[in-house]
């Protein structure tokens, strides 16, 4: 099976391009949706607390998105516990005999998790269509901006990737590059 990462900074579009690999019949896991299950986690709540004085995810985020070192603490405390979930959801999905899997990992670089996938997939749009997108969703200017300084630089994002998908446009083009990288893929 091809375990593939799907990547992008904030806001580039990468839950609409999870929809469309889902809507092809390929399963997805969204690592988002696995931070949340640790958020409400009660092993985890505890840890959270002891180390930020709560668990409430916009809380902290307030929090780690202001100090590199409060993240790296968050970091330490979530990616272990994330990865052993989507390492679970893979062996499970290669005990179901399917040929090819996504992983929605928007911190993949960040982690350092690259080499545990067989290819990665990157989500890119503009800075200014990332942070329109994210205006529409209510996030705050500038709590979009510390987010995405937090992140690798979409230029060098781009090198590490072996498929891009350029979420700038239409979704119709969005979509007609799912279809063909998954082919790719899949082939």
């Amino acid at each position: 099976m091809k375990a593939v990462a799907l990547t992008g900074c904030f806001g580039s579009g990468k839950t609409t391009v999870l929809k469309f690999v889902r809507s092809m019949r390929v399963p997805a896991l969204d690592a988002d949706e696995v931070v949340a299950g640790l958020y409400r986690n009660r092993r985890t709540m505890e840890k959270l607390v002891a180390c930020f004085g709560t668990a409430e995810r916009k809380e902290i985020a307030a929090l780690v998105f202001s100090s590199p070192s409060k993240r790296k603490r968050l970091e330490s405390i979530l990616h272990p516990l994330v990865w052993r979930r989507v390492e679970k959801w893979l062996n499970a999905m290669r005990g179901r005999g399917e040929k090819l899997a996504f992983v929605e990992v928007p911190l993949l670089f960040e982690a350092k998790w690259e080499n545990r996938f067989d290819a990665i997939v990157l989500v890119r749009a503009s800075k200014k269509k990332c942070l329109a997108r994210l205006a529409a969703k209510g996030v705050p200017k500038k709590e979009a901006l510390l987010r995405l300084k937090a992140q690798l630089p979409m230029g060098k994002k781009v090198k590490k990737a072996q498929c891009v998908i350029d979420n700038g446009k239409s979704t119709a083009k969005t979509r007609a590059q799912v279809k063909s990288i998954v082919g790719l893929l899949q082939a």
